[in-house]
């Protein structure tokens, strides 16, 4: 099981919040959970499974989508945890 992760006294806090956790554990459904800034956290799933007409790269490109709109919505992400 591989685990990377920067430790809290490393992470990017907004002016006066806590900062944004990311935790991920990877897979073709990916589970997610993310404490915001407010210190409310929100988790689910996300499903990367190709279509039969998807290219190789096409996991890669929607899970890239979906962190960046991650990212838009919750603000800079200080930290992200993954298993």
């Amino acid at each position: 099981m591989a685990h990377a992760s920067l430790t809290p006294s490393t992470a990017i806090a907004p002016a006066g919040g806590t900062p944004v956790l990311l935790a991920l554990d990877l897979g073709t459904t990916t589970g997610w959970a993310l404490r915001a800034a407010d210190g409310l956290i929100t988790s689910g799933t996300v499903s990367f499974r190709p279509s039969r007409y998807d290219g190789g790269g096409m996991r890669y490109v929607r899970c890239r989508a979906w962190l960046e709109r991650l990212a838009a919505d919750a603000g800079p992400i200080g930290a992200i945890h993954f298993e």
